[in-house]
């Protein structure tokens, strides 16, 4: 085998801007390119998904990269790589190549750096929790463009699908990476017009004479009557709604009452639309969970858009 030294980048390369010299020696930018994200990454799997590739494709460009040289990069075993000595050498000088064309590119177009990311979101979280917090991860990060995906179906997290997704559950999705961000509270709350009417309540069950607004699919709000010691049976009556957001838009501009879950109602509360009742209120069931397929978790946008996810559900 061919021994590769410091240097050996250069040298294949010479510098300059002879037109009557043609560049022998460089081998195709692809396969350097392939070769750095799975040095980097220290996986051909994860380089694949960076590079939005097929892992075949990372290892067959890596394995022409390793004919061109005469010298192998990796050692191969169990579906594990790991660089060799000579890899190691290469990866560096091949990084501070990349990185010192991506400066001058930059430069060039600063707009050439944009990346995308598609974030699928439940629409009551969307609409409420997210949409008044995404334009500080676009503050944050200028050149990743936001995509959202308002859905209540499972993200299957395909080729044309979402990259991310944040679902409201008991969590242990199976098969991707998943991490709790926070819970939630079950509050009862009121329209903002209904507060000089509302003043005297002294007793849960005073509110049964208001129309009250819940949930369709969920009964956490006969827990919450119950634990301020009212009679559920006298809320039975009244609107229900399948969609949170729509509880939310029916009790402030319905001049109603009801059960809401913290999270989506709190801008609803900061800007007094609707008003938090003196009641206690009942933790829920289920949790905000952020999910992503493991081969994206370390794709530099992901982890961008989690960390960013991680500050807001600290004061959320």
């Amino acid at each position: 085998m061919n021994q590769l030294g410091p240097g050996a980048l250069s040298r294949m390369e010479p510098v300059g801007f002879d037109s009557n010299r043609m560049r022998r020696g460089l081998p195709p930018l692809q396969t350097l390119i392939a070769f750095e994200a799975a040095a980097r990454l220290q996986s051909f799997t994860l380089a694949a998904s960076e590079l939005n590739l097929t892992q075949p494709a990372v290892s067959q460009q890596v394995k022409l990269l390793e004919d061109r040289l005469g010298i192998r990069l990796f050692r191969r075993s169990n579906n594990q790589i790991s660089l060799t000595e000579q890899g190691e050498q290469f990866a560096d000088s091949v990084g501070a190549m990349l990185d010192s064309l991506s400066e001058s590119v930059q430069d060039l177009a600063p707009d050439a750096g944009r990346t995308m990311l598609t974030v699928s979101l439940l629409p009551s979280f969307g609409s409420t929790w997210f949409a008044i917090r995404a334009t500080r991860f676009l503050e944050a990060h200028p050149q990743i463009d936001l995509i959202t995906l308002s859905t209540v179906a499972c993200t299957g997290f395909g080729q044309e699908d979402a990259d991310v997704a944040i679902r409201w559950g008991p969590g242990g999705t199976p098969n991707v990476y998943e991490e709790r961000l926070f819970g939630e509270r079950h509050i009862l709350v009121a329209s903002a017009a209904l507060r000089d009417q509302l003043a005297g309540v002294k007793r849960v069950d005073d509110l049964a004479g208001f129309p009250f607004f819940r949930d369709t699919n969920h009964t956490e709000w006969r827990a919450v009557i119950e634990r301020n010691g009212g009679n559920p049976e006298l809320f039975e009556n009244g609107a229900y709604f399948g969609d949170s957001s729509a509880t939310l838009g029916a009790i402030a501009f319905g001049g109603g009452v009801g059960v809401v879950r913290d999270v989506v109602a709190q801008h609803f509360l900061d800007n007094g639309t609707l008003i938090e009742l003196p009641f206690e209120a009942v933790e829920g069931p289920f949790a905000y969970h952020f999910l992503c397929p493991h081969s994206r978790l370390n794709q530099p946008r992901v982890q961008a858009f989690l960390h960013w996810l991680r500050q807001e559900a600290s004061g959320a």
